[in-house]
């Protein structure tokens, strides 16, 4: 049965290897910027390594439906292990927007007091993976909201046959 969630299986494989590869240019481009940029030269590795602990999560956040689709392919997809599961994946999704808003204040306060001024390009980007990750939030929460009814119902119909 595992057949049926092998292409999403793959995908969240590509995912995070892509994940890891960004990181990694995300490397490459930071040592270019601070060439360029030598009045912020020295943000450059604290930044990078707060952009990667800010990917932990995520990747957490990608073991945790690999969970749930091991539960789809068990059949147990109205169980409380799946809605155990959305819940985790809410708090993730939760302490990624939260670790966000702290991210662009420290950044942008950062930037500001070495420059003077800080880019807009910067900000709204931040904004744009804030808003992605709140979106996220609000769908774990619906869907943990809604699988948690359906149990519910699930188990009165069991105990009425």
């Amino acid at each position: 049965m595992i057949r049926e969630t092998k292409i999403l299986r793959a995908l969240l494989v590509m995912f995070a290897v892509g994940l890891v590869l960004a990181s990694g240019l995300l490397y490459s481009i930071s040592l270019d910027f601070a060439a360029f940029y030598r009045e912020l030269a020295h943000l450059r590795l604290p930044i990078y390594l707060a952009v990667v602990a800010g990917l932990v999560p995520t990747l957490v956040a990608v073991k945790v439906v690999f969970d749930l689709l091991e539960v789809v392919d068990l059949g147990e997809s109205f169980s409380p292990r799946t809605v155990q599961l959305l819940r985790r994946l809410k708090l993730l999704f939760g302490i990624t927007a939260a670790y966000l808003v702290v991210g662009v204040v420290g950044v942008t306060v950062a930037i500001w007091s070495a420059m003077g001024q800080s880019h807009a390009s910067i900000v709204l980007g931040w904004f744009a993976a804030e808003v992605v990750a709140l979106f996220l939030f609000t769908l774990a929460a619906l869907l943990e909201r809604l699988f948690a009814a359906a149990l519910e119902l699930r188990q009165d119909n069991e105990l009425t046959v």
